[in-house]
């Protein structure tokens, strides 16, 4: 493939996306398609998709954006049903069906919806917009008609590495402003003092009444109930 010229980038409107890559898809128009169609899409991991772009793809990437045809994920004949789940988590939709429409006469060509990958409970920064033809656009149009392709943009947020596939194990959600590598920060910390808490001889005698702790908070410690009712105040 030819070294593509400074600034080129691939960033087709959703209308071209639909209107034209996918539809001239699902058409049988394929000749010189730049966007290459990867049938086990749903079955990989976002973070092995980048590197697996280059020799699939006529188009270079901007290292944040990538786009695939997917062919019938769909899980059953007559249903709408995909399975979206890897080796390592699932995608999981965040919104309903967005309409795209052409610009100029606002005719209906197609929806998308928008999907977070999940490591198991953790929110990751990998985003997908999967995009649906209109079923009308096709001949031989009908309510139970599976159109044979879907149109699938990876997103990449700028706290996800292209060097290194994540691992999570669960625990804390991450939010959209959530660096995933902060993620296990509360953990650590928790792990931290209670590991220092179980080296220190004194803290291991005082057993169940150890009194509570805080980082929010002022410390106060109560004074140790002996068994006589005495309390201990040099604690």
């Amino acid at each position: 493939m030819e070294r593509s010229q400074v600034g080129f980038r691939f960033l087709p409107t959703e209308e071209e996306l639909v209107n034209g890559y996918l539809k001239s898809k699902v058409l049988g128009c394929v000749d010189n398609c730049v966007i290459p169609e990867l049938e086990d899409f749903y079955a990989s991991d976002p973070w092995d998709l980048p590197s697996l772009y280059p020799r699939i793809s006529n188009i270079p990437s901007d290292g944040w954006d990538w786009y695939f045809f997917c062919p019938s994920p769909y899980l059953a004949q007559n249903s709408e049903r995909i399975k979206r789940q890897t080796r390592s988590g699932k995608w999981k939709i965040t919104c309903q069906k967005d309409d795209i429409k052409t610009r100029d006469t606002k005719a209906l060509i197609g929806t998308k919806r928008i999907l977070v990958f999940y490591k198991g409970r953790t929110k990751t920064g990998w985003v997908m917009h999967e995009y649906h033809l209109n079923r009308k656009l096709v001949n031989g149009y009908s309510s139970t008609l599976q159109i044979p392709y879907i149109l699938c943009r990876l997103k990449r947020k700028p706290s996800e590495s292209l060097q290194i596939s994540p691992s999570f194990e669960g625990g804390s959600r991450a939010t959209d402003d959530t660096p995933v590598a902060s993620q296990h920060e509360d953990t650590d910390q928790e792990s931290s003092y209670e590991a220092t808490m179980e080296s220190l001889p004194q803290f291991q005698a005082l057993g169940n009444h150890l009194p509570s702790y805080n980082s929010y908070c002022s410390f106060d410690p109560q004074p140790l109930v002996y068994d006589d009712g005495q309390g201990d105040d040099s604690w």
